[in-house]
This record gives structure tokens, C-alpha cells and sequence, in this order.
């Protein structure tokens, strides 16, 4: 039984973490701007490109009222090859051993302040697995990924129903988060979905998220060197943040498995942050891999949830009109359109 249990957590570990890190390789132009953040960026970009695929291929299945489990499986044939790929990509680069940081001479492991914050970091991501945090959203959430197992259906029926045979509100068709947790139990060995989202979830993606706080900090502080007090300053808020059950800071700390949360905590700080690298681009062909990332992440969102296919539609178009205005460059607002282009084709086949 120990054995199983450790195998079930290494898997979950391999899907979870190892394949969007080796996948992010497929975006190494990028990486290589940012290498203070590879490993940040690495994960980010492939998790991102991972859940995209996920939401092209569920909403196929969706419209033709497909099997999970064939998704599932079609889902990790690709998953897998798009980290080789990366690997690939990687290895050209040479970026796995050439990781030097060239931007400046900041050396957050000499910093007081940023240690201090990864320590509150860490003791956040502690309280979560050590302390239960139910919400009355899980009963729908994790009622949907039983429901696929069981049932081998995918996004057919609402888990709201106690016969749970109503048919799924059109504004949850679109959201594949609960149904790629499934999939996680499945590729697990029957890793239960509860797990996955209240503990490994929680685990693996909290650091991340505020990595990707780390990648804009850096990107708008004026002084680099700041940094690790504005990563102090900003875990701190998160740890008095509950005083909502709606606020930013909650849906990190107690619900990042679920569809907004997610949204908020790794969606749209990640499209906001390649939406700003974009525009920084004088050169259009230099821009156009942010501008695909840009793309990705807004699939993504709707992945996420019908909050991240709206809510990151209005960003990046406001953050388009606004650019314009200031910095006056047609071809960026152009990709900017262009990069919202899968969203529109979503809103139009199930909204």
C-alpha cells in the first residue's frame, strides 16, 4: 500500500510539475530573456501551454459527447511529446547548463528580505496542507471530476443536482479544470481528486503564483534590488487577506484548485506579464512569441473558467487601447486582436 501511495505521488508529481517545466522548453527564446526566472518561466509558460491543450481537446470532446478516458489518454500522448520537444529545445539553447544570470547583480539567496519572504511563503503553503480549508464550491468542483470518472462522460451533467442528471449550465461547459483533475486521478493510479486539489495543488502552484508576482515586480520595480521586499511585503498581505471570501489573497491561500482562483492567482498575472513584454517590443517579429503567449494564456483562462475567458479578454484588450494611446504602435495592437481571436471563436460556440 506505501509503495502505491508513492507511486501515486511521484506520478502526480511527473504531470504535475515535471511535464509543464520540460514542455516550457518549447518557449526557450523567451526563457532566455528572463534568466534570473527560468525555472519560474519554464513551468508558467508550459502549464499554460498544457491546460490550452487540454481546453482545445476537451471542448472537441464536449460537442461530440466524447469519452474521458479516450480524452485523457489523447491528452497525455501530446502532453508527453511536447516535453520532448522541449527537451529538445532546451539542449539546443544549452539553457540547463548556461543558466547565468546576466541582468544585474542582485543574488536573492544574499537578500534578508526575499529569504524572509520565501520563509512566510512556505509557512502559508504549510498551514494550507496542515489545516483543512472546506468550501462549499468543492461540492461542485470535485463532484464534476468524480462524475467523469464514474460515468466516463465529459462535462454532461451538473454536479449541483442530487441525481446529478441536469444537464451542465452553459456557463460551465466551457471550464475544463475539473475534468483535467480527473484526469490527473486517473494518470495517478486512482489519486483521489480531492487530494490533487486540496494538498498537491496547493503545494505545487502556490510558489509559482508568486513567482509569477516576482516576474512583474521585477519587471515594474525601478530598483531590482527590491525585489525580495516586495515579495516580503506582498506575503505578508496574503496572510491576512481572508477578509473576503471573494478577495485575491483568499483564492490563493484557500482555494487555488478552483476555477477562479486559479484565474486570479496564475491566468491573469501571467497574461499581464507577457502582454507588457509584448509592448516593450519595438520589433513586431520579436514580439510575436509574448503575443502567442499572450494567446495561450487567454485559452487558458477559459480553461479556468468563464470568469478568465471574460475577465482576461477585457485586459488585454484595455491594456491594447491603452498602449496604443501612449506608446502608438499598429502592428502590437494588431497582435493584440489577433491574440484574442480563440476566445471569440470560444464565446461563439458555447456562449
Amino acid at each position: 500500500m506505501k509503495m502505491n501511495t508513492l507511486l501515486q505521488y511521484g506520478l502526480a508529481f511527473f504531470w504535475m510539475c515535471i511535464i509543464p517545466l520540460l514542455t516550457g522548453g518549447i518557449f526557450t527564446k523567451v526563457l532566455a530573456k528572463n534568466r534570473r526566472f527560468l525555472l519560474v518561466s519554464a513551468i508558467s509558460c508550459g502549464l499554460v501551454l498544457n491546460y490550452a491543450v487540454y481546453q482545445v481537446v476537451a471542448m472537441v470532446f464536449v460537442l461530440t459527447d466524447g469519452s474521458f478516458r479516450l480524452l485523457t489518454w489523447i491528452y497525455a500522448g501530446i502532453s508527453v511529446t511536447m516535453a520532448v520537444v522541449g527537451v529538445f529545445f532546451f539542449k539546443k539553447q544549452k539553457m540547463i547548463v548556461e543558466n547565468k544570470v546576466t541582468e544585474s547583480s542582485y543574488r536573492w539567496y544574499k537578500d534578508p528580505f526575499f529569504i524572509m519572504g520565501a520563509v512566510l511563503v512556505v509557512t502559508q503553503v504549510v498551514i494550507i496542507l496542515v489545516m483543512a480549508t472546506p468550501d462549499k464550491d468543492d461540492a461542485f468542483y470535485t463532484g464534476l471530476s468524480s462524475m467523469c470518472i464514474a460515468n466516463d462522460y465529459v462535462l454532461k451533467y451538473s454536479a449541483y443536482d442530487g441525481a446529478m442528471q441536469m444537464p451542465i449550465e452553459t456557463r460551465y461547459i466551457m471550464a475544463a479544470l475539473p475534468v483535467y483533475q480527473a484526469s490527473l486521478s486517473l494518470l495517478c493510479k486512482g489519486l483521489h481528486t480531492l487530494i490533487i486539489c486540496h494538498n498537491l495543488y496547493p503545494l505545487f502552484y502556490m510558489p509559482l503564483a508568486y513567482g509569477i508576482y516576482c516576474m512583474l515586480g521585477e519587471k515594474f520595480l525601478e530598483k531590482k534590488e527590491d525585489l525580495g521586499k516586495f515579495l516580503l511585503f506582498f506575503a505578508f498581505l496574503h496572510m491576512f487577506g481572508n477578509y473576503y471570501v471573494f478577495s485575491p489573497e483568499n483564492f490563493l491561500i484557500t482555494r487555488i484548485w478552483q476555477g477562479k482562483a486559479l484565474f486570479v492567482t496564475v491566468g491573469l498575472p501571467f497574461v499581464w506579464y507577457y502582454v507588457n513584454r509584448a509592448w516593450d517590443e519595438e520589433n513586431i517579429k520579436k514580439a510575436l512569441p509574448y503575443w502567442g503567449l499572450v494567446a495561450l494564456g487567454l485559452i487558458a483562462s477559459a480553461f479556468m473558467g468563464e470568469t478568465g475567458l471574460y475577465l482576461n479578454f477585457i485586459v488585454v484588450a484595455v491594456a491594447a487601447l491603452a498602449n496604443l494611446i501612449v506608446k502608438k504602435r499598429w502592428k502590437n495592437c494588431i497582435m493584440a486582436a489577433v491574440s484574442l481571436l480563440p476566445e471569440i471563436i470560444l464565446m461563439a460556440l458555447f456562449l
